[in-house]
């Protein structure tokens, strides 16, 4: 297993793992190590231990040696002349009309290489900026794009807490924290309440989060039927950290707190009861039923109290019942007559001379005496024959009718 030491660049940055070599090193100790960009000045987090190969990513690289003081004074000589590149860098920014914001600037131990570090809120093409800085820094430039976290990271600051920024001070990675993480913790859903300096989610609120998780766990959910000292009631609230339910109480209404026992010690008592009263013969023995929810278990408990019964007296079952009223018998009306003038679409009568009258009053004669006689498969009798009903044509006029039946009579 190979032999490492950790080194961190930043107060606040990742632990990577060097090859001590034979260098005694102890913890806060200034070093200078072979990095893929050259030679950097960084600090011992941990003494030389041993891990397995698993945990080596990448090549090994050596600690070159200790820092000496001309190290450290060359390094605070570079830092002087970070504002004055960020301010130059700056006015670059704006003659290109760049939508970027600069945050740092920041040169290497050798000096050979100047990075800016900037926040956008999207791509941004600087090719044009890099060479334009290149000439006038005449070192290498590199430009880097960070988020709001690693801006309050560099900047530093203080947070609502009144302490210093988590990630300034000890917090190498950024925790994943969403909204739930707030809503188990009873928290009010205010932007300004769960958020940082840089307008995310604390990152606090991840430390604490398994707790209340483990606690939450042991209090009954909200809208569960429970049992109560003072009645039967349904919780509609908890308090985690002091293990307390808030339950509304199905007789009065009133909202009362219970502690976790008082609520278990009740439950054990009203179910001591019930088997005891089981096993006297007072209550019928329980039938098989399907399984049913929690709530609604419960809820068939509080219907089955006493106090139903006592609400059972205030029914007016012994008085006695009024007699039926009086029926009236219903009117027979008359069947109403239709009008044909309703019914029958209107007709524009047309005239008529006297020859085309008295050839429709011979067709309705002979419509009448054909109806009259009988088939001439049955025999003949001797009867007078019985008197047609009578029938109107829709079509003829009623004066035509008339004409038919004095006819008949003239004929009988």
């Amino acid at each position: 297993m190979p032999v490492v030491v950790g080194i961190r660049f930043k107060d606040s940055g990742k632990v990577y793992y060097f090859d001590p070599r034979d260098l005694d090193l102890r913890v806060g100790d200034q070093v200078i190590v072979e990095t893929v960009r050259g030679q950097e000045l960084a600090k011992v987090a941990f003494e030389r231990r041993e891990v397995s190969d698993e945990e080596i990513v990448g090549e090994l690289k050596p600690v070159v040696r200790r820092a000496e003081l001309s190290d450290l004074a060359r390094m605070a000589e570079l830092q002087q002349y970070h504002a004055e590149a960020l301010a130059r860098c700056a006015e670059k920014v704006k003659e290109h009309g760049l939508p970027m914001k600069l945050v740092k600037a920041e040169y290497s131990f050798d000096g050979s290489r100047l990075t800016f570090y900037f926040t956008a809120d999207q791509r941004v093409d600087f090719r044009q900026l890099v060479r334009d800085l290149a000439r006038m820094f005449k070192t290498r430039i590199e430009l880097r794009q960070i988020g709001p976290r690693d801006e309050a990271k560099m900047l530093g600051g203080i947070g609502p807490c009144g302490r210093i920024l988590c990630c300034t001070a000890f917090l190498p990675d950024y925790a994943r924290v969403t909204i739930k993480m707030a809503k188990d913790q009873d928290l009010p859903l205010n932007p300004s309440k769960i958020s940082g300096v840089c307008g995310r989610l604390l990152c606090c609120l991840s430390y604490e989060h398994e707790q209340y998780i483990e606690m939450r766990a042991q209090l009954p959910k909200r809208g569960t039927w429970v049992m109560t000292p003072d009645g039967p009631g349904e919780v509609i609230g908890q308090h985690v950290l002091k293990q307390q339910v808030l339950v509304q109480l199905a007789s009065s209404g009133m909202i009362e707190t219970y502690d976790i026992p008082q609520i278990t010690i009740a439950t054990e008592q009203v179910a001591a009861l019930a088997r005891a009263r089981a096993a006297e013969g007072i209550t019928p023995a329980s039938t098989l039923k399907p399984e049913r929810g929690e709530q609604r278990l419960l809820r068939d408990e509080i219907d089955a109290l006493d106090w139903n019964d006592d609400l059972s007296l205030l029914e007016d079952d012994d008085l006695p019942q009024p007699p039926p009223p009086h029926v009236l018998p219903t009117p027979v009306l008359p069947p109403a007559v239709e009008s044909k003038r309703v019914s029958e679409p209107k007709t524009t009568p047309k005239p008529r001379g006297r020859r085309q009258g008295n050839q429709q009053d011979k067709e309705a004669a002979t419509t009448v005496n054909n109806a009259a006689k009988p088939a001439p498969s049955q025999p003949r009798k001797a009867t007078a024959p019985t008197p047609p009903a009578k029938t109107v044509p829709s079509d003829s006029p009623a004066k035509a009718g008339n004409d038919v039946r004095r006819r008949r009579r003239r004929r009988n």
